[in-house]
């Protein structure tokens, strides 16, 4: 398999995936098992962790928030699961995100949105699984996959 079979995890599937009173608990856990049977190429990467660290600990963002210990434990958990891979931004990332911001007008908390699309196309990684689908649409070298 190389790098452009993967589809990456936005962290919103993480999160939706780990609080079952979500709306989209079932369809983010069918996802993430399928990725660990080996079913489907799925990736991650740190700022997908870092953000699902970020949400599920944070009380006025979840039902169900857990300790920093616990969601430490989850992190590390993502990265030893064998068949969903972490992906790392690579030393182009920072000329590919300036691209990006030439090409799309961003403001605000959308550079996030674009860092996570600089990542996977610093990986050679076009498709991205998320809830969020507007958030992304504007990025025409990706596709945006709906769970």
């Amino acid at each position: 398999m190389t790098t452009s079979d993967l589809r990456l995890l936005d962290s919103n599937i993480l999160i939706y995936s780990h609080q079952a009173l979500s709306k989209f608990h079932t369809q983010s856990r069918t996802l993430f098992e399928k990725g660990l049977r080996g079913e489907l190429p799925l990736c991650i990467c740190p700022q997908v962790l870092f953000e699902f660290y970020s949400v599920i600990t944070n009380p006025r963002r979840v039902t169900s928030p857990v300790s920093p210990k616990e969601a430490t434990q989850e992190v590390e958990r993502y990265l030893r699961t064998k068949n969903i891979f972490s992906v790392y931004p690579k030393d182009d990332i920072l000329s590919i995100a300036l691209d990006l911001l030439k090409k799309y007008e961003v403001k605000d908390r959308e550079i996030f949105d674009l860092q996570l699309v600089a990542t996977m196309l610093s990986n050679n990684i076009n498709r991205l699984y998320t809830f969020n689908h507007d958030d992304f649409i504007k990025f025409k070298e990706i596709e945006v996959l709906s769970p």
